[in-house]
């Protein structure tokens, strides 16, 4: 071979090799270009991913958020209408006035008041939660005193808030003409309806307390004495007016400005069963008078007895010697027993509760009145209250003034 051919061998192995090369080189560019558009789809779903989390992300935030709002809303709402007790209600009211009760008592104020506006309070602080809560409140057992007597009428017949100055109602009365007609003929049965607006202002019954500029912590006195014994008087006096009271429209020794008793506005009994009850006694009183009150269209479920007539219930027995009272759930035939000091001798009211509506507001009054000579406060502490009977419900309570004259007219002629 020669010196030219080996040349030419030469070049043509490097050509083959470089040719070799070539395609290697190839197959790893597309090799590399395969891979990158793998790795361009994986990041374009990759981003895609990251897109869709993203937005997961965002919208749970967003729910998050919303739900946050709503959680705040209802806290602000269970905020505004969780209901306290008295006493809670009482001190937060008393708290809103002490700067300028301090301000008035420092700067020696001769006369000023303050009005306590109870919020969410759930019992007004009575005695109607249970009847067989005494009080409704507990007395400061530091405290000795005399012990509370049962708020009968307020325990049966509960207090209803107060929303005006005045109570008012309309009541209608009627005269129903119903009969045939003739055919073609002119119809002369003429019904007269007219209607009358009722109006009762509120009666304020009050008591009142001492307290000394010099005692420091004036604030726990004053407040102290309201919640156990203020409030504690005024309903005794409440309880006792809901029954009597003297309040009327007219009339001598009445005023529209005292609270309106029910023992003025019930109806007086009648007997239904006249002389046909053999051994006629209390319990048969009071059926009789459950009877005149379903007669007119109500519901008797509560009869207020003084406690000799309740000691005479207690003990009446049938026919088989079974005890008619039922000491578990205070019931007679299904009525409610209410023994009650508020009654005379021979008293008893039977009623269906929801005729009568006794109200008496969440505010009270404090009237502080300067007494140099002491170097006090005289505090007058008053509540406002009222009952309502418009003329109708007054059947639906019935009052016996004597149960011994109903006794005698139930029982057989001799």
């Amino acid at each position: 071979m020669t010196e030219f051919e080996k040349k030419a061998e030469e070049i043509r192995q490097s050509a083959e090799q470089a040719k070799a090369e070539a395609q290697a080189a190839k197959a790893e560019a597309a090799a590399a270009k395969a891979e990158a558009e793998a790795a361009k789809g994986e990041l374009a779903t990759k981003s895609a991913e990251l897109k869709t989390a993203q937005e997961n992300i965002d919208n749970l935030d967003a729910s998050v958020k919303e739900h946050a709002a709503t959680i705040e809303e209802l806290k602000k709402s269970l905020k505004a209408a969780k209901s306290v007790g008295f006493k809670a209600a009482f001190r937060a009211a008393l708290e809103e006035k002490k700067e300028a009760i301090k301000k008035a008592i420092d700067s020696k104020t001769e006369k000023f008041e303050v009005t306590l506006e109870l919020k969410n309070v759930n019992d007004i602080g009575t005695s109607q939660i249970s009847p067989n809560n005494r009080l409704g409140i507990a007395d400061d057992p530091t405290i000795y005193a005399a012990a509370p007597v049962a708020n009968a009428f307020i325990v049966a017949f509960g207090l209803r808030p107060r929303t005006a100055n005045k109570l008012g109602w309309i009541e209608s009365t009627k005269q129903a003409v119903v009969d045939y007609v003739a055919e073609l003929a002119q119809n002369t049965n003429k019904s007269d309806v007219s209607f009358s607006e009722k109006t009762r202002a509120f009666g304020k019954l009050a008591t009142l307390v001492r307290i000394s500029t010099e005692f420091e912590d004036w604030f726990e006195q004053l407040y102290n004495y309201c919640v156990n014994q203020g409030v504690r008087m005024i309903e005794d006096k409440l309880d006792e007016e809901i029954w009597k009271g003297v309040g009327a429209d007219s009339g001598a020794g009445t005023s529209p400005n005292k609270i309106y008793g029910l023992k003025s506005q019930a109806t007086a009994f009648s007997a239904l069963a006249a002389h046909a009850v053999k051994k006629a006694n209390e319990a048969d009183v009071i059926f009789d008078a459950v009877d005149q009150i379903g007669k007119e269209g109500f519901h008797a479920n509560a009869a207020f007895v003084t406690w000799a007539i309740f000691r005479a219930i207690k003990s009446l027995k049938d026919e088989n010697g079974n005890y008619l009272y039922d000491k578990i759930t205070g019931m007679l035939s299904g009525i409610r027993i209410y023994p009650t000091t508020r009654l005379s001798s021979g008293e008893i009211l039977v009623a269906d509760t929801n005729a009568a509506e006794v109200y008496a507001g969440n505010s009270f009054e404090l009237e502080f009145i300067r007494n140099g000579a002491y170097d006090a406060y005289d505090v007058y502490f008053r509540k406002a209250a009222q009952t309502k009977v418009p003329t109708p419900n007054k059947k639906g309570l019935i009052y016996v003034a004597s149960v011994a004259t109903a006794i005698t007219a139930l029982a057989p002629s001799a």
